[in-house]
């Protein structure tokens, strides 16, 4: 396990001593490096993305694999966020469109659906913690 943190802890140094480099460039590169550096800060940020969800994809399969019994836990979970996602999308509106740039009516419904999401998991986890504090209180 201490080779596994290791191993995690050197790779994370790296993925920032890499994405440090474009960083600089753009701070003190001066006008003609700004583009480019820019360019390459937005590749190197995508790939880390994609890097880390497939990590974490990896992750998690193993440990339904090791623990069969999570598999619920986790199905439940998966669940909840999905009914939220779908209540969140139809209580949105992309009415308000018009105000923005560039912007199309399915774009804005995307983003009052997402804050709409963040609203709503925000309260369920107030509630967990207030109800979690309520039980400890109890016993």
């Amino acid at each position: 396990m201490k080779n596994i943190r290791t191993i995690s802890m050197g790779a994370a140094i790296l993925a920032g001593a890499v994405g440090l480099i474009p960083t600089m460039l753009i701070f003190f590169g001066g006008e003609s490096m700004v583009d480019g550096a820019a360019g390459s800060a937005i590749l190197i940020t995508e790939i880390l993305f994609i890097v880390t969800i497939g990590l974490a994809l990896f992750s998690a399969g193993l440990g339904m694999a090791i623990n069969p019994a999570g598999i619920k836990g986790t199905a439940i979970g998966v669940g909840v966020l999905l009914a939220v996602v779908l209540v969140s999308y139809l209580i949105s509106s992309g009415a308000d469109f018009e105000s923005y740039k560039n912007t199309t009516e399915s774009t804005s419904r995307w983003v009052s659906a997402g804050l709409n999401a963040f609203y709503i998991m925000f309260v369920l986890a107030i509630a967990a913690v207030l109800y979690s504090s309520v039980a400890r209180l109890r016993k």
